[in-house]
């Protein structure tokens, strides 16, 4: 299962775009100045954009405009057509998308969503080493655009989308010290109740949940590549105890550390 980061700072480097096909995978909230989209091929996929949820159905387009916050539930049947496309290898529209933002996130429109299923398929048609076809990569990307752009239509970025990427890049930085909520409604100067219920409306998971899922994909990584004993994980990660450890990774891979380090292994 291809595995998304919570905060995709990777994504800043990428040269190229990244595209494959298969099973939706689920994620927690994360964002990425990359423009996003998928055309569901087969089941729906439960979406969110912002805390916003949409329900995405087969032959269906969901897209996601730069610095979304957004994530999607794993729903068992659900494969689509992924597609993630850095700023910078569409010029003519980076300083516009940029500034702006999708109208809707989801079209319906068969007509449109067939256009664009007919470029994904070209894109994919050039295989996964896309430098070796750029131009013929961008030249269908920049259809996709185009026809969302005129179809679809831009609207201003609103300002409380910047709010959740400051939340998101502080938590970023910061999951491995103590992270409360008395903490961090101070920081970014709200009551406590007021910033519990905007983080929970706008990505769609409370502050503990987000903040251990990055705590156990850390320790994940350190399972993969140490042999650490678990408590030193557990500690190294962030976590204040073992039970909580075990309870939040479970809740994140599915799976116990134990199992997940046996399955790694082998």
């Amino acid at each position: 299962m291809r595995e998304i980061e919570l905060y995709e700072t990777c994504r800043e480097n990428d040269v190229y775009p990244i595209y494959w096909e298969g099973e939706h995978c689920g994620c927690m909230p994360h964002f990425h100045s990359s423009i996003e989209l998928f055309y569901v091929t087969a089941g729906e996929v439960k979406a969110f954009v912002n805390g916003k949820p949409f329900q995405v159905k087969s032959g269906q387009v969901f897209l996601i405009s730069s610095y979304d916050a957004h994530s999607y539930c794993k729903v068992s049947g659900a494969s689509s057509l992924m597609l993630i496309v850095p700023l910078n290898f569409v010029p003519l529209y980076a300083p516009l998308l940029a500034k702006k933002a999708f109208s809707s996130s989801l079209s319906e429109n068969p007509g449109l969503n067939g256009e664009i299923l007919h470029c994904l398929k070209k894109i994919f048609a050039c295989g996964k080493c896309c430098g070796q076809n750029e131009n013929i990569v961008k030249s269908y990307i920049y259809v996709i655009l185009g026809l969302v752009i005129k179809e679809i239509g831009l609207r201003d970025i609103e300002q409380d989308n910047f709010i959740f990427k400051n939340i998101l890049v502080y938590l970023q930085g910061n999951y491995l010290s103590r992270v409360s909520l008395d903490l961090l409604a101070k920081r970014f100067g709200y009551s406590k109740y007021r910033f519990s219920h905007i983080f929970n409306e706008s990505l769609g998971c409370t502050i503990t949940q987000y903040v251990n899922s990055l705590r156990s994909r850390h320790a994940a990584n350190l399972l993969r590549e140490s042999d650490m004993p678990l408590l030193d994980v557990a500690m190294s990660s962030g976590f204040d105890s073992v039970r909580t450890f075990y309870r939040s990774f479970k809740n994140c891979y599915g799976i116990t550390p134990t199992q997940y380090r046996k399955a790694d292994v082998g």
